[in-house]
């Protein structure tokens, strides 16, 4: 928990209540704090390594709160997203629906951490030698038009929602590259074991 939502969560919890709040009162408020300082936290987790617990532990408090609030925590994370990543859609996501924030969050993990098989199946057809003794960066510089074009051929073979097709898609490359060879050596133990597994 960051000290600005411990601070957010604590002044919630201990200022004094209205004297004639009641107890349904009481729980919307603290259920807010929480929904608040949990938003906080999982913000501030992007693009690092700490994001998927946090985003595991937390997420609840998010999920279990109105559509509207979801598509308020939705929205903030794009912003956050675009200071961190300098990526925005370029037409905006419609985030009208409950599946459709679902959609968002499954976005949210690809671009974070659940992208380890997307990334290894990549790799497979890219046909490094040994991934561990490979030099990742310097490839996928060299030949990042290959990189791309690898990419959009696994979303015809490994179909993704909407918005994380979108994002492969539309991500500019010197960014998409960043970011793979970022995932690619952050995964590179798992991806190398799978690649010689699948070609024993």
């Amino acid at each position: 928990m960051s000290e600005k939502s411990q601070e957010m969560l604590l002044y919630t919890l201990v200022e004094p209540p209205d004297f004639d709040a009641d107890e349904e009162e009481l729980e919307t408020r603290y259920k807010d704090a929480f929904y608040q300082s949990s938003k906080i936290d999982i913000q501030d987790q992007l693009n690092t390594d700490d994001f998927k617990d946090v985003w595991l532990v937390l997420k609840s408090d998010i999920q279990n709160e109105t559509i509207k609030l979801q598509r308020i925590f939705s929205e903030q994370t794009l912003d956050k997203i675009f200071e961190i990543y300098d990526y925005s859609f370029p037409d905006k996501i419609s985030l009208d629906t409950q599946l459709e924030i679902d959609d968002f969050y499954k976005f949210l993990e690809f671009l974070e951490y659940n992208n380890e098989n997307f990334i290894g199946c990549v790799w497979r057809f890219l046909n490094p030698v040994n991934l561990m003794r490979f030099d990742i960066e310097g490839f996928c510089k060299k030949n990042s038009d290959k990189v791309i074009r690898e990419m959009e051929e696994q979303l015809e073979v490994h179909p993704q929602n909407k918005i994380i097709t979108f994002f492969i898609r539309t991500y500019y490359k010197e960014k998409m590259i960043e970011w793979f060879v970022d995932r690619s050596n952050r995964y590179k133990i798992n991806i190398t074991i799978k690649i010689f597994e699948e070609g024993v």
